[in-house]
């Protein structure tokens, strides 16, 4: 496991954290910085004018090999299944303008 402190915690306060609560903090600057990368690479991608569902597209292929690499296919499916029923509930609710 990673040795990593959030900004502002001392070391103290990493040691009294609960394992889980630990892995979760891990998690969500791993989450962070992959999302950052992420963001980097769309970027790029709309500078060189690929179009949205040719990136999403790329994007699920991306997913699918990482099942292939060791990630379970059921969570690569569950993971699938939740960016689908986001993008319904997103398609469902009103816009703001």
């Amino acid at each position: 496991m990673s040795d990593r402190v959030p900004p502002g915690a001392g070391r103290d306060a990493a040691a009294c954290m609960s394992p889980e609560a630990r892995i979760a903090e891990v998690h969500a600057a791993d989450v962070a910085k992959a999302r950052a990368f992420l963001k980097d690479a769309i970027a790029a991608a709309r500078e060189q004018w690929l179009p949205g569902n040719a990136i999403a597209d790329a994007l699920v292929q991306e997913l699918i090999d990482l099942g292939s690499r060791g990630a379970p296919p059921a969570r690569i499916s569950a993971y699938l299944r939740g960016v689908a029923h986001l993008l319904d509930d997103a398609a469902a609710s009103p816009k703001a303008n």
